[in-house]
């Protein structure tokens, strides 16, 4: 990538999976690099909810709603990608003196989201949670190394940013973000349209089994949630 030129969207996951500090010196600050880094974003979190979608499978969500609450995941990615930019913005701002406006952080912190697009593989049998494990370090330390790089940041400050983020962001969470995870529980319990028996632990305990088994363990336990009756609108001229 030469002075002046922009690299394609593709070229730009490429450098941004490998950590290369080429894209987060060009790109943040930029319109194209904004748009770059919310379609990274909702890459990742389509790729999330798909492999999240296990659990939606193993309660015999219907296929219209099985949409809806992938679409619902995929959206409440993206606010946690706000919230995220938000908090780096502001703790960022108070422990350096090179502030830098919202709009460059938003890049920054996009960028550091490509690990994620690979989160579908979480759905492997038995490494799913090994997969999720790497995928949570590497994208760790993608959004230290684009704070480092991006941002200007010494690694001690980016470190000490993306930490005190992380605690903020937990500390909203368990206080005045509670009502808000009750409302988006909530969403996704409606958009599923069925009782949701089975949850994301069951999911994650069922892929420690060996891959051999883990299709016969994963029918058990679909079985073992019952089929919603299905109802039919009465035909018109039809009195009950």
């Amino acid at each position: 990538m030469g002075p002046g030129e922009w690299p394609s969207f593709l070229e730009t996951v490429r450098f941004a999976l490998r950590l290369n500090p080429t894209i987060y010196t060009a790109l943040p600050g930029t319109a194209q690099g904004l748009a770059y880094a919310i379609t990274i974003v909702l890459l990742a979190g389509i790729s999330e909810s798909v492999g999240q979608s296990l659990v939606l499978f193993l309660n015999r969500v219907r296929p219209r709603r099985f949409i809806l609450s992938l679409s619902i995941t995929t959206l409440s990615n993206v606010a946690g990608y706000l919230l995220w930019t938000l908090t780096i913005w502001s703790v960022g701002n108070l422990l350096t003196e090179n502030n830098q406006p919202w709009s460059v952080v938003a890049v920054v912190v996009g960028l550091a989201y490509a690990p994620q697009i690979l989160a579908v593989f979480e759905l492997t049998p038995y490494l799913g949670n090994l997969i999720w494990g790497v995928l949570s370090l590497w994208s760790m330390i993608a959004i230290v190394g684009a704070l480092h790089y991006g941002w200007g940041m010494e690694t001690w400050q980016a470190l000490l940013t993306s930490g005190l983020g992380w605690i903020v962001i937990q500390s909203v969470r368990r206080t005045i973000g509670r009502p808000i995870l009750h409302l988006q529980r909530w969403l996704q319990r409606r958009a599923a349209g069925v009782p949701l028996e089975v949850v994301p632990s069951d999911v994650a305990r069922l892929r420690r089994h060996p891959m051999r088994t883990w299709y016969t363990q994963l029918e058990s336990r679909r079985r073992g949630v019952p089929l919603m009756p299905v109802r039919r609108k009465p035909r018109k001229g039809v009195q009950s």
